[in-house]
Formats: C-alpha cells, structure tokens, sequence
C-alpha cells in the first residue's frame, strides 16, 4: 500500500497562511500547537464561528495560489474546488472551518500510532532519550493504515501530513496543485 508524504510545492506555488491570532480569539485556550496535540477546534469555540484572512506568499512572486496547502505542519487550507473534490472522501477524519476568500481550513484529527510502524523496515536517528526521533526511512503496516485517506503520525508528534494513493489521485485527477506528494515518508524538505 504506497503511502505519502504531504509537502508543500514551493517551487510552484505560494503557501498559505492564516491570521492565527485573530483565529485563536474565537476559542477557549488554542494554541499554536493545536494541531500537533491533534485537537479538536469546533469543540473549543466560544461562539459562531467567523471566517479568518488567509495569505498567500514565496519567495517567487509568479507562483501561483494553490488549491491546496499545508499550514501549521498538520492542517489543509483548501480552496473551495479542493474541498468540493475531497470532503466526502475526507469525512470522519477531521474539521472544516470556513476562511475567507472561499477558502477552508481542514484539521486533520486522524493520528497513527507507533505500532503502525514496520519497524524492521524503518530506521530513526535518536539524538537524545528527549529528541525528537527523525526518520532515516519509514516504512509503515499496511494493515494500520488501511482506510484512512489522509492522517498524522502520533509517533513524531502529529508533525506532518500522510496521505493514501487514493487522496493523491483525487487531487492529481482534479488538477488541485500546491503539494508535492513524497513517497519518501521521511523525506522533510524538497
């Protein structure tokens, strides 16, 4: 079962960015790190809640707006074409919060545990016993990770995105570009 890694593709497109403190003013206690403690927000608002800016920027000011991006590390903000592509698919695995500008932002609440991992075929580099343990190669069990379309690793704090071949040839077949798609789960920069 091939799986992937979510990166995004700055060589083409612009990443977006939301208006995080404007955004954590609508909950109870939010921080920064919601998404790597894999926390709900809809459970955490304080009222309605009201769409936030988001920006997109590079270095390269002829890429283009993607129809998908990963911000915060482990959250999706979607254009509305990439939400009307993927929500039914993305269903059960996470929240839709509407942005402004047509945009969505998905935070993914599917996490994999480390028994997920096929430890015979992975390999991680351990600094410390408190290090963060970065992945030479990772290589996970199919049987773990069946049936979900897109999720977390909980082994390395929720810190990236996955995907099954079935999420990415959703989005290559409707043409949502802004991420590449890493076959290299422990690939971190392109």
């Amino acid at each position: 079962m091939t799986t992937f890694r979510l990166l995004n593709n700055v060589k083409s497109y612009h990443e977006a960015f939301i208006d995080f403190r404007t955004m954590r003013k609508q909950f109870d206690g939010v921080k920064v790190w919601f998404s790597q403690k894999n926390e709900t927000l809809l459970d955490r608002l304080k009222d309605d809640w009201k769409p936030v800016s988001v920006t997109f920027e590079s270095d390269t000011k002829t890429n283009e707006v993607p129809d998908i991006s990963i911000w915060n590390y482990s959250c999706l903000v979607l254009s509305a074409n990439a939400k009307s592509s993927l929500e039914s698919f993305l269903v059960g695995t996470g929240e839709f919060l509407p942005l402004e500008d047509d945009f969505w932002l998905f935070n993914c609440l599917d996490s994999i545990g480390g028994d997920a991992i096929d430890a015979e075929k992975s390999k991680f580099q351990i600094d410390s016993e408190d290090s963060l343990h970065v992945p030479k190669s990772l290589t996970l069990k199919s049987e773990k990770i069946s049936g979900k379309a897109l999720f977390k690793p909980g082994f390395a704090h929720n810190s990236f995105l996955m995907c099954s071949a079935e999420f990415r040839d959703i989005a290559t077949k409707e043409n949502l570009g802004g991420v590449v798609f890493e076959e290299n789960l422990a690939k971190i920069f392109l």
